[in-house]
Parts: structure tokens; C-alpha cells; sequence
């Protein structure tokens, strides 16, 4: 290191004579002789700086050797990482000092630029001040602070560590250090040196120990401060230095030229510490050795300030080689050595090599304001920007994704407000959905927004529609409550998971958890229920559709309501894929957002091109909306062209000046689209036209070369390509994969390895190291459905057929074997993918339709009858030409289900359908039951009400029921009178332990007379008396049923009507209590609100609102919810005429309105309007208000 701090030290002299220090910083600097004599500066034409001081200024080369003492190493010995850190912060403050500068010169105002040297040999170094912060009065650290910091570290505790003097540069520091930039450790250093090692901390030893450590300090420095503690930087000269050619174009653009120049030699000296440049990089000698003025410049006029054209001559060394580039390359490998990070390394040598361009080409810098931002991106982002890339693993993996981000920050602040608003436990609700095109991050961004949940503490549950795997029961919602039930079980010994489970066991009954299982199957972990299948395939028949689907979506609102108000963190719902959802699962969800549950939160995710007006997920939306319920639509498009710049540019950790002729091919290829730019990025790499240069320790890449390569115009194109250079043995695991839909289950991968003897788990390894697929928690799914859809599409459409059938057939006779319901829907949905075309011979044909039945049977026990009625109609199509005279007792059970799906989805057309075939081909009357019942229902659900009883009549009557034609009064007094003489001498206690029915035929009556017991109420009540004394007789004489409490309970009312009131109560008292004894829970509603009702002439009106709202919750929890309604339009009558507030009849009549609207009961709806009217005349509101929100006049809403 030569000593260029003397004036005498070569034959040329840095800048103007040396003046006293005094004269431009003070009396401070000027009892020091030696330094005034070291730095060479004339007073300054000053820029000030708000807040900054004289006392805490200090010329640049003083602050190195006192930054380098500080952090313990010697000039030109390397640096710590604290001093880089530091040193960054000067050279950022010096960049954007010039980069401002040279910007209000584009306006004509030099007031920035008239303070900068310029010129020839000017050395800049000479005119840069540090400012240092202040930590007390005149640059001297607070004693306060110091002795905190004594004291903590004689606890152990770091000073770093506290808040009022944390360091902001802790993640640059924490970074370099991490790069092998270590801290100085003093007891390695020699005597006298007793600094404070690590990085940010207050350096409070004097620096300067006898002369150890080069020149003393300043006066003013030789108290208590950090020099590693920099507020700011500047660059200031005298008048001699101004330029006075600003007004000229030309001079401009070279002057900015020398201003990058001279300014990289600063940054040299700085990160290098202290170490002056080359003596020809600085000076750039002439042959004879004489000081000469920077090269001449060809600048051409190009219209463009951006721009510059270069004299292409170059000044050859003796040798004929190019010196001075040869120069710079030992330089900045002189860098390197001394541990500065590659990119700080670049960034300098492209500032020096501006004037050529020799080394850097169309890197070097030729504008300040390019030089200002990579530099703070380094700062900002050192983990990318400022990072060496690890050549050897990315030669071995390639080109990585997986850290790239997508800026979606407006997109991000809207699901983030609408997320507050959901779960803040205001009145307000809203439900957020990202739509988009395929590949334009929408998974993405809903993650990133969990991983934002999972921070505040909340709870993200996710779950995935699938396209190929539609007929699997409630797979997502199940996927999704299974995490809940996961995260509960994890936590099972905390108070707030004992708290839900009883909640959860409170509210659902024990019942309903076992038939919730079904669904979620991980609540066995929870509550220990055993299911009991027993029995499971004979209740098949005898279920009600409708009340069953009705139950379902009450128990899971149920579940929902209590995890979200019982846990102590928000909960929220997120469904991908929601164009594929299935019509059970819309139908739940639509249910659950109605109700607008407090700190829950719905997201989901669909493609906007699939989503029309009329699919269900749309119409969900809009039906949830008329409850005030708002959906916030996030839209994503593609990106636009400066944001790819940004994406390409974090991908390849350069600055974003450096990769815009990239990202312009890119963008033009994909059209912003984020999922098409990364997997072209990565063709380009496997093809080698991106790739990692071993010189220059960078990405690279050759414009032309891609440019006149053909590049695939579809994503899609570019997950074949990759696809095809894989091993075949990976490439058929892919297609085994890719038959199964977005995702596959580890354990059904080993079945179909084992049975059919392929290769499937360790290639799919392979393809997940490429990136094709993931591993996570015990399933290979594909990193996007595109993927799956490509690699599907590769396989030829016979091969397919054959495959889905094969995989089917393997994984079904399994799934039967071990009971496996989920194993079974995967499979028969996949020996329907293959379908009826491809069946070998008439035993596969059969084999196919009975695997089919077992599917829709199971489907039904889960109350999904839409995939149900997928199953079975497969079957029905997998039947051979000679079904019926064959194949009859498998024909009549898959028509006789298939119908009774149908009317559960509302698809009456192919009811009737399937019901004229049953009526055809049935060989007797008692086969022809199941389907007339359903029948009889479908003219009750399209109110054909006369229809409906004179059609049942005519049934019961073939199955030796007397039903008379014409009943008048005697003929129903004779049959009460018969009726109370059979039941006479029989006690309370010989009804409740009476035998059970077990004729089928009889059975079979009592269902039709319970269904026409509804329904003659609406007729004749004469009629309905007489059918419920006609179930009363069949139970004396055949024993208890079923429905026999609806035929007990009706009768006591019949019984109090005819005046006998107390003996009426009794027989309803009766029927409430042989509900449990029979297991009657689909009647239960009905029997407790007839109950309740004569409950109100025996006991005081008020004691009859409890036994209605447990009248509401039993009816709701069988899915009932006719008689759910009605029990609380009675409640709310009940409430007003038994003298309760106004305030709280009215609060009750909002809450039932509400109620009666979700659930479509327009009739109670009616009802309900004159108590409602009557309310709010009572209280003197406005004649046209109205608590229900709906200002139509009960006959409009009759209509409807």
C-alpha cells in the first residue's frame, strides 16, 4: 500500500493545496496538525443536510482508518461486516446525492451538479464528508445508552438486542456475515485492542491506543462514539473544481459518463479499505508516464440521454493486449479476495469500465440513477441482490423457482381488508373470490394470503375440487374440516380443545357426530364414535332423500358455527377450484354462508373463463348476496410488462436494468401470463440458452439465439416438452398419475404397484425433484392442474379408456375387501372414466354395474345423492342388452335407487323415466312399491296434492287397506270409537315395551299412510283424522313402527279436540318419549310440535317456548325443516302474546324471517307478517317498515 496521504509520495498530486481542517470544520479539526496536514480540502460550497451537525462530519479516508480500527482490521486488510454495511451506506447516500443532482439539471437547474468535481485527475475521495449520528451532544455517545449496554452485558444479554438502540442495518450485516464477512474478534488482534465485537454495536473504547492504529483521531472524536454508526454522506469542492459547460448536450451526457467514473473510484478505495486504485485505472498514465486527461470520448449525439455511442478504438498495451481491461480484471479479482460479495464487486467495475465497456459491455453503467437503484436493492435485498449464486448447485439443479414471488400487493390489500371486516365480529360479512385465467397465480395468491392467516394466529383450512374426481363425496369440504379436526387433535390437552369438543358434542348430539364421521372422518379421533354400519345398506330404502340432504347441511353449519365462535383464533374456509365443485358440496357451502358466521372467513379460487352466469357456484353467490352477504371479486390478469422485468430479475438475482432485452422476448411470448413465464424460463435453461456462466459467476444468455429459436406458444406445449425428455419409467408414472386428477393418495399408488406390478413411487420422486409433482402428507399431487391436463393429454385416448378401467377394476376389488369408501369412489369414479365402450364381455360388463351400485349405495349413506345418482346411472348404462330378463334383481335395486336420486336433485324428467321402465319390466306389485312411494312424492313436491293422496289411496288399497271413498262424520266417529275400544286396557307402560312391527306389508302401509298424513291435512281434515287412527289400529294390531309416534301423537290431539284434553296430552307425552325407544329422529320435529301445542292448554304459555325450540333443533337436526319453521313462526307468536317486550319480539321476528328465507318457507314467511305489522304499530313505526326486508304483500309472496 503506498502512502498517498503524503504530498510528496509521487510525481503527481492529488487535488488543490491542503488548507487547514479549521477552516472548514472548525476549531475541532485544528488542534491536529498531522491530519490537517493528511487530508487536502478547501473550504466547501455547502449542501446542507437537515439535522446534521459540524461536530459529527469527518472526511471519508479519516472515517476508513477510524471505521476499519473500529471493526479491527488495517488499511487494505479486509473488512468486517459491519463496515460493508456502513460503507454501503455512504456509497448510497453519494449515488442518490448525484443521481437528484443530475436531475434537476434536466430541468436547467445546476444547483446539485455545481458542488461536484469535475475534470480530469480530480479526485473525488478528497470530497466526500461522512456524517456520523449523533448518540449526544457533539458526536459523543450517550452515557446513559453505554451504561445499559455495561450493564446487560454483564447479564449476558446483547445490546444489539435493544429496542432503543437496534440496528438498521442488522439484515445487511446479518447477511454478510453469513457470506463468511466475519466480525472482528479482538483477543486475535493483539494487545491493546479492547473493542466491542459484533455487528451494530456501539463502539465505546477509545480508537486509537498509543499510535497503534495509525494518525490519532480529531479532538471531537476522541470521546465515546461509533464510526460505524453513519447518518449520511455527501461530496462537496471548491469553486476552481465547478465545470462551467453544464448548458451543453453533449457535455451533459459526458460529464455523466465521468461522474459514474469517478464516483466508482471512490467506491473502490471504500469497500476496499483504504486501498488506492491502480495507479493507471485512476490516472490512466500515458506511455511516458505523464498525467494526461481522462481518454477523449466519440460521443454521438444519438437524440436519446439514455444512450451513448463509443469510440470503438481501444489503446493496446506493448504486447498488443488490451492493459488497462486486463488491469481491471486483477482489480476487481483484488475484490473478490478481500471478501466483498460478487455483485458489489460488479457494480464498481462496471462504474469504472463505463468509459470503454471492454469487460462489462452493455452492463456498464451509463446513468447514475441505474447505479443508485442496484445499489439499494443490495441494501434492501441482500439475501438476493447482494448474494454470491452457489455456481456449483445451480449447474447440478438447474434453474429454481420456488423463491420467485408474484407481485400481487394490491390484490393481497384487498383479501387482506376483506379478511378484517369478516372476522373483526362485526355485522358486516363477506366472502372474498379470486377469479382469473389458468396459470395467472390464483393458488398462489390464496396461500400467500394463509401464510398471512397462519401469522395473525389464525387458522387457514384449504381443501381442492377436483375435475376427474366430481363423483367423490364432499372431497374438499371433508379435505378441509379433516385439518381443523387435525389441528384439535394436536391440541387436545388444552383447555380451548376440551372447550370445542363439548361444544361440538353439545350442539350435534351424539347421533349427529357419529353420522358427521361419514363425512369428516377425522373426528373419530376426537370424540372415540364408533359408526354402526350394521344395518348400513337395509336403511338405504327407508331414508327420506330430501330430509337426509337437509340434515347434512344442518349439522355441518352446526359444525362450522361452533368452531368458528368457540376457538380462540379466526377460522378461515378456502376452496380452489371452485368450477368444479359438485353439486352436494355448493348446496352445504350455500348454506353455511348464509348464516354469516363471525370470525369465519370464505376464499376461494375459480377461472372466470367457467364460470358463467348460470353455473351453480355463480348462483350461490347471488342467493347469498340477497342476505347482505357480499362477495369481493379479486380479478388477476397477466403481468404486465415492468413487473415481468421485476419477476425475471428477482429469478436471476440481477438487477432489473440488466435483464430487460429477456424479459421483453419472455413477455412477448407469454403475455404476462405467470405460469407460462416459468416454465418457459426453465425450457430456456434445460436448452441450454439460459445458463450459468463460470466466468463471470452470473446468469447468462444469447438474445439472438433465442429470438430465432422456436419457443412453444402454450403452456401447455411446454409441460410436453419437459414431460418427453424425462425416462420413460417416469414419464408412465406421470400418466398413472395423471388418470387420477390433481392428486393421489400414497397408499392407493403402492396398491396398483403391487397388483398390477408397476414402477410408480420412485419415479414419481424423480418427477417431483424436477418440479413436475409434490409430496405432501402422504399423497403426490401435481404443482398444477395444467401439468396434470398436459401430461393426461400426451396419453392416446384408447390407451386411456383402458387404463382408467384397469386402474378401477385393481383398486375396487380392494376397496369392497378392506371397506375402504374413499378407495371405492376413486375407483368406480375411474371405471367410469373408462365407460361402457371398452367393456370386454358380459361378466365385466355386470362386475362394473355392481361396483357401481355399491358406490351410489355408500354415496347415500353420506347424503350426497348427486353422486349417488352418477354412480348408479353408470350402472344402469353398464347393464347388458338383456338387463331385465337376466339380470332382474340387479336392474330393479339400481332404477328403483337411480329414481329415488333423481328426485332428490330435482331431475324429474329422468324420474319418470326411470319409473316407467321399473313399471314395465317389474314382475309384481310389491316390486313396483319403492317406485310408486317415489312416485307419490315427486306430485307432493310439485304441490299435486289431491293427485298425490288419491294415488296413495289407490296403493293401500291393493295392499289391503280399507280406504273409503267417501268418509263422512259417522263413518269417522264409528272408526274412533273402534280405535279407543283397541287401545283400551292398555297402560302407559305395556305401549312403551309393545312389540315391534315385522310385517313387510304392513311396514310398507304404515309409510304411505305417515307420507299421506301430511298431505290430507291440506285436503280434508276429516281424512287426516282418519288416516292417523287407521296407523293407530295397524300399531295395536302389528305392533310398533317407526312412524307410530306421528299416529300416537295426532291422536292425543284428536283426543283433546273431542274435549278429553288431559287424556290427549298423555298419548302426545307418549309419543315424545317412544321417539328414543324406535329411533324415530326423522319424525321427531313433528311429534315435539304437536306436543308443544297441547302443552299450551295445560300449561302456562310461556313454559311452551322451550319445549318449541328443542321442537326446532330436533326437526333441523333430521332435516325437517317444514316443521323447523313452523315450530319458530310458533315460537314468535308465542313470544308477543305472552307479554315479552316489544324490543324482543321484534329482534325474534328479524331472526325468524331470516330463518324462513334461508330455508325457502315462504308460507310461514306469510304468517309471520301480521304479528310482524302488529309489532311495529305497537311500537309507532312507519306503516311501510318492515322487519323482514321484503315489502311484498303475503299474496305476492304466496305466488312465489
Amino acid at each position: 500500500m503506498s502512502n498517498r496521504y503524503h504530498p510528496t509520495a509521487g510525481s503527481f498530486q492529488w487535488g488543490p493545496p491542503a488548507v487547514s481542517l479549521a477552516a472548514l470544520y472548525g476549531d475541532e479539526f485544528g488542534d491536529n496538525d498531522d491530519v490537517g496536514a493528511a487530508v487536502a480540502v478547501e473550504p466547501r460550497r455547502a449542501i446542507t443536510f437537515s439535522g446534521i451537525t459540524r461536530n459529527n462530519r469527518i472526511p471519508l479516508r479519516q472515517w476508513i482508518k477510524g471505521a476499519l480500527n473500529a471493526s479491527g482490521r488495517d488499511l487494505g486488510a479486509g473488512a468486517s461486516s459491519s463496515y460493508i454495511a456502513s460503507s454501503m451506506k455512504i456509497a448510497i447516500h453519494l449515488a442518490k446525492q448525484i443521481s437528484q443532482a443530475e436531475e434537476l439539471a434536466r430541468f436547467g437547474l445546476f444547483r446539485g451538479l455545481d458542488v461536484l468535481p469535475i475534470g480530469a485527475g480530480v479526485d473525488w475521495a478528497e470530497y466526500v464528508v461522512v456524517c456520523l449520528k449523533a448518540n449526544g451532544q457533539c458526536g459523543v455517545a450517550n452515557s446513559r445508552l453505554l451504561r445499559q449496554q455495561e450493564e446487560q452485558q454483564k447479564q449476558g444479554s446483547s445490546f444489539a438486542g435493544n429496542a432503543a438502540a437496534r440496528d438498521e442495518d442488522a439484515d445487511l450485516k446479518a447477511f454478510l456475515s453469513s457470506c463468511g464477512v466475519d466480525e472482528y474478534e479482538g483477543a486475535a488482534n493483539g494487545p491493546g485492542s479492547s473493542l466491542c465485537p459484533g455487528a451494530g454495536t456501539l463502539e465505546k473504547t477509545p480508537f486509537y491506543n498509543g499510535g497503534n492504529r495509525g494518525d490519532a483521531p480529531p479532538a471531537c472524536m476522541t470521546g465515546e462514539v461509533s464510526y460505524l454508526s453513519v447518518d449520511s454522506a455527501e461530496i462537496s469542492c471548491t469553486n476552481e473544481q465547478v465545470s462551467n459547460g453544464y448548458t451543453s448536450e453533449v457535455n451533459t451526457k459526458r460529464d455523466a459518463l465521468l461522474r459514474i467514473y469517478s464516483l466508482g473510484l471512490v467506491f473502490y478505495e471504500l469497500f476496499s479499505g483504504g486501498e488506492e486504485p491502480p495507479h493507471e485505472l485512476s490516472a490512466l498514465s500515458s506511455s511516458n508516464g505523464a498525467f494526461i486527461s481522462l481518454p477523449t470520448l466519440s460521443i454521438l449525439d444519438t437524440g436519446n440521454d439514455n444512450q451513448v455511442a463509443y469510440d470503438s478504438k481501444r489503446r493496446q498495451g506493448p504486447s498488443g493486449s488490451n492493459s488497462e481491461i486486463g488491469l481491471c480484471q486483477l482489480s476487481f479479482e483484488y475484490l473478490k479476495l478481500m471478501g466483498l460479495p460478487g455483485p458489489l464487486c460488479n457494480l464498481i467495475f462496471n462504474m469504472l469500465d463505463c468509459i470503454y465497456g471492454d469487460f462489462s459491455g452493455k452492463d456498464c453503467y451509463t446513468r447514475m440513477t441505474d447505479v443508485t437503484s442496484d445499489l439499494q436493492l443490495m441494501i434492501d435485498r441482500p439475501f438476493k441482490f447482494l448474494r454470491d449464486l452457489d455456481i456449483e448447485k445451480l449447474l447440478l439443479s438447474g434453474l429454481q423457482l420456488h423463491e420467485t414471488l408474484l407481485p400481487r400487493d394490491e390484490e393481497f390489500a384487498s383479501i387482506q381488508s376483506c379478511y378484517h371486516r369478516s372476522v373483526s365480529g362485526s355485522e358486516s360479512y363477506e366472502l372474498a373470490l379470486i377469479v382469473g385465467e389458468s396459470g395467472t397465480g390464483k393458488s398462489w395468491l390464496a396461500y400467500h394470503v394463509g401464510r398471512f392467516i397462519a401469522a395473525q394466529g389464525g387458522l387457514f383450512l384449504s381443501g381442492k375440487f377436483d375435475q376427474m374426481m366430481q363423483a367423490k363425496p364432499f372431497s374438499a369440504l371433508a379435505s378441509a374440516f379433516d385439518q381443523y379436526c387435525e389441528a384439535l387433535d394436536r391440541e387436545k390437552e388444552s383447555d380451548w380443545a376440551q372447550v370445542v369438543v363439548r361444544k361440538l358434542l353439545s350442539a350435534l348430539g351424539e347421533d349427529s357426530v357419529e353420522y358427521l364421521i361419514k363425512i369428516i372422518p377425522k373426528l373419530r379421533h376426537i370424540f372415540a364414535c364408533k359408526t354402526n354400519e350394521e344395518n348400513a345398506n337395509d336403511s338405504v330404502f327407508d331414508r327420506d332423500c330430501q330430509q337426509a340432504m337437509q340434515r347434512l347441511r344442518y349439522l355441518l353449519c352446526r359444525f362450522v358455527e361452533v368452531i368458528s365462535s368457540v376457538s380462540p383464533v379466526a377460522v378461515t374456509l378456502f376452496l380452489d377450484d371452485v368450477q368444479w365443485a359438485d353439486a352436494a358440496s355448493i348446496s352445504v357451502l350455500n348454506q353455511i354462508l348464509m348464516r354469516g358466521h363471525n370470525r369465519f372467513f370464505f376464499l376461494g379460487c375459480c377461472r372466470d373463463d367457467e364460470m358463467k352466469n348460470d353455473h351453480p357456484f355463480s348462483k350461490m353467490t347471488e342467493n347469498v348476496g340477497a342476505f347482505g352477504i357480499k362477495t369481493t371479486i379479486v380479478k388477476l390478469h397477466g403481468m404486465k410488462k415492468d413487473t415481468l422485468n421485476q419477476m425475471v430479475s428477482d429469478l436471476l438475482c440481477l438487477p432489473p436494468r440488466l435483464v430487460w432485452p429477456l424479459s421483453d422476448i419472455v413477455f412477448n411470448k407469454t403475455k404476462g401470463n405467470p405460469l407460462f413465464f416459468s416454465q418457459l424460463m426453465l425450457e430456456l435453461n434445460r436448452d441450454g440458452l439460459l445458463h450459468v456462466s463460470l466466468s463471470r459467476q452470473r446468469w447468462e444468455w444469447d438474445e439472438e439465439e433465442i429470438q430465432s429459436r422456436k419457443l412453444p406458444d402454450d403452456v401447455a406445449l411446454c409441460f410436453a416438452n419437459g414431460i418427453s425428455r424425462l425416462p420413460l419409467e417416469v414419464q408412465a408414472a406421470l400418466h398413472t398419475l395423471s388418470c387420477f386428477g390433481a392428486s393421489l393418495k400414497c397408499e392407493f399408488i403402492q396398491a396398483l404397484e403391487s397388483q398390477l406390478s408397476l414402477k410408480l413411487l420412485e419415479p414419481l420422486k424423480i418427477a417431483a425433484a424436477e418440479g413436475l409433482v409434490s409430496k405432501l402428507k402422504g399423497s403426490f399431487s401435481f404443482c398444477h392442474d395444467r401439468i396434470q391436463a398436459a401430461t393426461y393429454d400426451l396419453i392416446n385416448e384408447e390407451v386411456r379408456l383402458r387404463d382408467h378401467s384397469t386402474y378401477g377394476l385393481c383398486l375396487a376389488k380392494l376397496a369392497l375387501e378392506s371397506g375402504n369408501d374413499e378407495m371405492l369412489f376413486t375407483a368406480v369414479s375411474q371405471i367410469n372414466l373408462g365407460g361402457p365402450s371398452i367393456v370386454s364381455d358380459t361378466q365385466d360388463s355386470i362386475t362394473k354395474a355392481k361396483f357401481n351400485l355399491s358406490a351410489g349405495k355408500r354415496a347415500i349413506l353420506l347424503s350426497d345423492f348427486s353422486s349417488a345418482y352418477t354412480f348408479l346411472t353408470f350402472g344402469v348404462k353398464f347393464l347388458p342388452d338383456n338387463l331385465w330378463s337376466d339380470y332382474y334383481h340387479l336392474s330393479l335395486e339400481l332404477f328403483e335407487l337411480s329414481a329415488k336420486c333423481a328426485l332428490s336433485i330435482g331431475n324429474l324428467s329422468d324420474l319418470r323415466m326411470l319409473g316407467g321402465e321399473v313399471m314395465k319390466y317389474a314382475r309384481c306389485f310389491d316390486d313396483k312399491l319403492s317406485i310408486y312411494f317415489t312416485m307419490i312424492s315427486s306430485l307432493a313436491y310439485a304441490s299435486k296434492i289431491a293427485e298425490a293422496v288419491e294415488k296413495s289411496c289407490a296403493i293401500l288399497s291393493r295392499l289391503g287397506e280399507d280406504m273409503p271413498s267417501n268418509l263422512t262424520k259417522e263413518t269417522l266417529g264409528q272408526h274412533i270409537e273402534n280405535t279407543q275400544l283397541m287401545i283400551r286396557g292398555l297402560s302407559e307402560s305395556d305401549l312403551l315395551n309393545y312389540r315391534l312391527m315385522t310385517d313387510t306389508t304392513k311396514l310398507i302401509s304404515m309409510k304411505f299412510l305417515a307420507k299421506m298424513l301430511g298431505l290430507a291435512l291440506m285436503v280434508n281434515p276429516n281424512f287426516h283424522a282418519f288416516v292417523t287412527l287407521k296407523m293407530l289400529q295397524l300399531t295395536i294390531s302389528h305392533g310398533l313402527s317407526p312412524v307410530s309416534p306421528i299416529a300416537f301423537c295426532y291422536f292425543g290431539a284428536l283426543l283433546a279436540k273431542l274435549g278429553d284434553l288431559r287424556v290427549g296430552y298423555r298419548f302426545t307425552v307418549l309419543a315424545k318419549t317412544l321417539l328414543d325407544k324406535l329411533e324415530s329422529q326423522e319424525v321427531a320435529g313433528e311429534v315435539l310440535g304437536v306436543t308443544t301445542e297441547m302443552l299450551c292448554f295445560i300449561e302456562p304459555l310461556q313454559a311452551s317456548n322451550e319445549l318449541r325450540s328443542q321442537g326446532e333443533n330436533a326437526a333441523m337436526a333430521s332435516g325437517d325443516f317444514h316443521f323447523a319453521c313452523i315450530s319458530r313462526l310458533k315460537y314468535c307468536s308465542t313470544l308477543f302474546w305472552s307479554g315479552r317486550s316489544l324490543s324482543d319480539a321484534k329482534d325474534a321476528l328479524s331472526r325468524a324471517s331470516r330463518f324462513m328465507k334461508e330455508h325457502g318457507h315462504k308460507t310461514c314467511l306469510v304468517f309471520l307478517i301480521p304479528i310482524e305489522r302488529t309489532i311495529l304499530t305497537l311500537m309507532g313505526a312507519n306503516k311501510e317498515t318492515h322487519i323482514s326486508s321484503d315489502n311484498r304483500n303475503p299474496r305476492q309472496l304466496m305466488q312465489l
